[in-house]
């Protein structure tokens, strides 16, 4: 049996957001636009060795990106630009770990959270579970999910670092 910390080794680094296919039980894939993300969404993932994550996704629709909103200048922008941003965007931190019950590095389960903070106030404390494998020399990650609603994800990613 592989020890959590060897998974954690192998999947510590930055990886960058690929694509997300969802789907029904019987293999239908789901046909609407998720409606926060869009259908191209950015994001990243990040995970270190002492059992930190983040994890920051973005719409990439520029209807969902009002330009000129900036921190430096918070009175630039509406709150109707603001919402926008917030509305379209998906982030949270905090521990996560791995199964003890795989048999490989490549495959297995990984759980983010308890999360400490998150874009959501209900997200914080929450814990999201997936299942992962890592392919091509540990270089591209797949998450597979559900959702409460039925509706599986495949969701990948590559390594950037």
């Amino acid at each position: 049996m592989v020890k959590p910390e060897d998974v954690i080794k192998a999947i510590s680094g930055t990886w960058l957001y690929l694509n997300v296919t969802n789907f029904y039980d019987n293999g239908t894939i789901v046909p609407s636009e998720p409606v926060a993300l869009g259908r191209y969404p950015v994001g990243m993932l990040m995970y270190n060795t002492y059992g930190y994550m983040s994890a920051t996704f973005m719409s990439a629709r520029p209807e969902d990106r009002p330009p000129g909103v900036d921190t430096d200048e918070i009175e630039i922008g509406t709150d109707a630009e603001w919402s926008l941003i917030g509305k379209h965007t998906l982030s949270y931190a905090g521990p996560f770990y791995v199964s003890e019950t795989t048999d490989d590095v490549e495959v297995g389960q990984i759980t983010h959270g308890p999360t400490d903070i998150a874009w959501l106030p209900s997200w914080v404390g929450k814990e999201l579970q997936k299942n992962y494998t890592l392919y091509d020399d540990k270089d591209v990650m797949r998450f597979k999910t559900k959702s409460k609603k039925g509706v599986n994800a495949d969701m990948f990613f590559t390594r950037l670092a």
